[in-house]
């Protein structure tokens, strides 16, 4: 983990959250406080998916893979603060290729939102990709509609000028592929 951006143990510090989440592996058992987190990032699913609540994702998030991936590849975690459930995490190991790991999900819920719990998240991801998974290079794809790709550009990740169409519930964008080397 590169400390210098900022990451130790979760508080809240002058109104802003600074740390690692504390990360557990989600399961079936867990499909109800997932969708509970789901509930809370209306902001997102408006953008992506057109609608502000999706009924099925959590089971989305519980089952969705990557092509040619069984679930041994997922690696899908909630995130939590003092036992609250904050936010989510979906790593695809070895997607598009052995050595990659793909961000399929990493949120927050909007009540946590703008005090440094994404960039914690993600250090923890960018953490568990590189030890845990042994990925040099991790992937992802920000749908344009989605505002974050600041976000993304400040942890370090660079488009790769592959874009593919996007289609949510009720919308159409597009998906930019970023990639960022560990």
């Amino acid at each position: 983990m590169d400390h210098a951006q900022g990451a130790s143990r979760p508080e809240l510090v002058g109104g802003t959250w600074v740390g690692e989440p504390l990360l557990s592996p989600a399961s079936s058992a867990d499909l109800s406080t997932v969708q509970m987190i789901f509930d809370n990032l209306t902001a997102y699913s408006q953008h992506v998916d057109g609608v502000p609540r999706r009924d099925n994702a959590a089971h989305e998030f519980a089952t969705a893979l990557s092509p040619g991936h069984d679930l041994c590849h997922k690696h899908a975690f909630m995130a939590s603060h003092q036992g609250a459930p904050v936010g989510l995490l979906d790593l695809i190991d070895s997607y598009p290729a052995r050595g990659s790991a793909f961000i399929g999900l990493l949120a927050v819920r909007e009540s946590a939102k703008r005090v440094g719990l994404g960039r914690a998240l993600y250090c923890e991801a960018e953490r568990f990709a590189r030890d845990e998974l042994g990925a040099w290079s991790l992937r992802l794809a920000v749908v344009e509609a989605n505002p974050v790709m600041g976000f993304w550009i400040k942890m370090g990740f660079h488009p790769t000028g592959e874009v593919k169409p996007f289609e949510g519930k009720t919308t159409r964008s597009r998906a930019v592929l970023m990639e960022k080397d560990l």
